[in-house]
């Protein structure tokens, strides 16, 4: 069965909320997400607790270790923000055919579902939180580079350079074999190989949420405007540059601009002096990698706009 057409029941769900609490009972289930990767559900329960229950795809089993292991690297550790607990975890398939996780529900609004109705001003005030958050974030450090696995950091690399190299000759290789134009191929590995002084600018590894875009930030309304109430979806976390973090959450704005990029790096606070330039090159790597993705997906219809991206940033 596709995810995409899942739908957890009364009595399944109380069998697996029951794997964090036998004592609760589902009373109303939502759906919150869903797709290829995996299925979300808001299950409120007896009392008025809410939890979260996600099943992961047979595809995307492995993500559900993965994140009992990100998560677990941030205990005890002082964020910005609240992130969700893992209470519950399951691969057994008895109670289903899926690998499933219970964790806690946080309070507030997607910033995305909020967009038309924030002004400037509001939504610079929230950039500023999550740079916040993401400074706090960053404080937990890697001894390598690289993807972070199940168990740790797959393929390590000792220094961000190699990592990043290997990271665009990666994407490059996909985009040529996924019919990207050729001329804009071999224009961004000449961009690239001319500012890898940027890349080698970084002295120690991060935790890199890695996906912090409006669709992942919570926030509530407060005395003095909307507040960071939390960060969700801690699968794609890197051990990285921080650049390549507040390249993320600039570029994956769908207002972004230099003012709203303001706002996150003041939150964020002190960057280094190169800091504008290299966040452009992350920039470049981030539509290079989505563009690669949709490609692979057969989603063609964004290919020709982060094109015109790319050939915008190395012009």
């Amino acid at each position: 069965m596709a995810l995409a057409d899942f739908d957890l029941d009364p009595t399944t769900a109380d069998a697996v909320i029951a794997l964090a609490d036998p004592r609760l009972r589902a009373e109303a289930i939502t759906r919150l997400d869903g797709g290829a990767n995996s299925a979300v559900f808001d299950v409120r329960t007896s009392g008025g607790r809410a939890l979260v229950v996600k099943v992961y795809s047979d595809l995307f089993h492995w993500k559900m270790e993965k994140e009992i292991f990100v998560y677990g690297l941030l205990s005890g550790h002082a964020l910005a923000a609240p992130v969700p607990v893992i209470l519950a975890s399951d691969d057994s398939k008895t109670l289903l055919p899926q690998n499933v996780l219970v964790l806690t529900k946080l309070d507030g609004e997607h910033v995305l579902s909020l967009l038309d109705r924030l002004d400037d001003d509001e939504l610079a005030h929230v950039n500023r939180q999550i740079g916040a958050f993401l400074r706090s974030l960053h404080q937990v450090g890697f001894d390598h580079f690289g993807y972070v696995g199940t168990e740790g950091i797959v393929e390590p690399h000792d220094t961000n350079l190699a990592y990043m190299r290997f990271q665009f000759d990666k994407k490059l290789r996909e985009f040529a074999d996924l019919g990207g134009d050729d001329e804009l191929r071999r224009t961004i590995e000449r961009h690239v190989a001319a500012r890898e002084g940027l890349l080698a600018d970084c002295p120690r590894a991060s935790y890199c949420h890695n996906d912090c875009h409006y669709g992942n930030v919570l926030v509530l309304p407060g005395a003095d405007g909307w507040r960071m109430s939390g960060m969700l979806d801690f699968e794609n976390v890197l051990a990285a540059d921080q650049l390549l973090d507040l390249a993320k959450a600039h570029c994956y704005s769908p207002r972004r601009d230099e003012t709203l990029l303001a706002a996150l790096v003041e939150g964020y606070g002190d960057v280094r002096a190169d800091w504008r330039e290299a966040l452009d090159l992350y920039v470049l790597y981030h539509w290079l990698e989505l563009w690669d993705w949709l490609a692979s997906l057969g989603q063609t219809e964004a290919l020709d706009e982060l094109a015109d991206e790319m050939r915008l940033l190395t012009a």
